[in-house]
C-alpha cells in the first residue's frame, strides 16, 4: 500500500513538473514574442525616420550675396568710391593668395596620403566623350580625390576670372567682393578640405562618402519657401505621427514593470 502511494505521489510530481515547465515555456515564448515585436517596431521607426526626406537646410552662406547686394550702403560700402574700390581689389588679391596657399597645402596633404588612399577603390560614373553614355569605372580613392581636386581648382579659376572680367570690363564691384568671401568659404566647406585637412569622414557627415554626390544649390528664398510650404508641413506632420504611432505600439507590447 505504501509502495502504491509512493508511485502515485511520484506520478503527480512528474505531472506538476511538466505543467510548470510548459507554463514557463509559454511565458518565455510570450516574452520573446513581445521583445521581437518591440524590436521590429523600433527598427520600423528608425527606418521610417531614416527614409523621411531631409528638409532644406539653410546655410549662412546663402545670405551673404543678398546682404552685400541689398545692404551695401548700410554696411558702408560704396562701389563708386575709388578708395572703396581699391580696398575691394586689395581684399580680392589677399583672398586669392590665401586660397592659393590653402590649395597647395591640400594638394601636398593628398600626395602624402597617396599610398594609403591607393589601397581602396570606389566605383564612379564616367561619361564617354564620344557616345555621351555614362559607364561605371573603378578608381582608387586617390584618383577619385585628384579628380575632385581638379574640379575644385577649375571652379575657383572660373569664378575668379568671371569676377575680374565683370569688374574690370563692366566696372561692377559686387562680384569681386562676393568672390573674395565665397571662394574661401566654399573651399572650407568642401568635401576634400573636410576630409584631408580637418580629419572628418562619412561618420561625421554622410556627404563625405565617396564618390561625392553633386550638391544641389538652392537660394535662401527658395529654401525658405519650400520649408514653409503646406506640402512640406503636411509631410513633416505625417512623418511625426507615424513615428509616434510606432513608438506607442512598442510601449504597449513591452510595458514597464512597476
Amino acid at each position: 500500500m505504501a509502495k502504491v502511494e509512493e508511485i502515485s505521489n511520484a506520478s503527480d510530481g512528474r505531472a506538476r513538473a511538466a505543467a510548470d515547465a510548459g507554463k514557463n515555456g509559454r511565458e518565455k515564448t510570450i516574452e520573446g514574442g513581445a521583445g521581437t515585436a518591440v524590436k521590429t517596431t523600433t527598427e520600423d521607426a528608425t527606418a521610417a525616420t531614416a527614409a523621411a526626406p531631409q528638409q532644406p537646410m539653410l546655410s549662412p552662406k546663402m545670405f551673404i550675396s543678398p546682404v552685400l547686394l541689398m545692404g551695401s550702403k548700410r554696411l558702408g560700402i560704396d562701389f563708386k568710391n575709388p578708395e572703396h574700390v581699391m580696398k575691394i581689389r586689395m581684399g580680392f588679391v589677399f583672398s586669392m593668395t590665401v586660397l592659393s596657399l590653402a590649395l597647395a597645402a591640400l594638394w601636398l596633404t593628398m600626395k602624402r596620403r597617396k599610398k594609403k588612399l591607393d589601397e581602396d577603390q570606389v566605383e564612379v560614373k564616367v561619361k564617354d566623350m564620344q557616345t555621351g553614355v555614362e559607364k561605371a569605372e573603378k578608381v582608387t580613392l586617390y584618383e577619385h580625390d585628384v579628380q575632385e581636386f581638379r574640379k575644385v581648382l577649375a571652379g575657383i579659376i572660373m569664378s575668379g576670372v568671371m569676377a575680374c572680367g565683370m569688374h574690370f570690363g563692366f566696372k561692377v564691384g559686387p562680384p569681386l567682393l562676393l568672390q573674395s568671401i565665397m571662394l574661401p568659404l566654399n573651399l572650407w566647406d568642401g568635401n576634400l578640405w573636410q576630409m584631408h585637412m580637418l580629419g572628418r569622414d562619412e561618420k561625421h557627415n554622410p556627404a563625405l562618402k565617396r564618390p561625392f554626390q553633386a550638391v544641389k544649390q538652392q537660394s535662401p528664398f527658395a529654401a525658405i519657401a519650400e520649408a514653409m510650404s503646406p506640402e512640406s508641413k503636411k509631410k513633416r506632420e505625417a512623418d511625426t505621427k507615424r513615428l509616434e504611432k510606432n513608438v506607442s505600439k512598442g510601449s504597449k507590447l513591452n510595458p514597464k514593470k512597476k
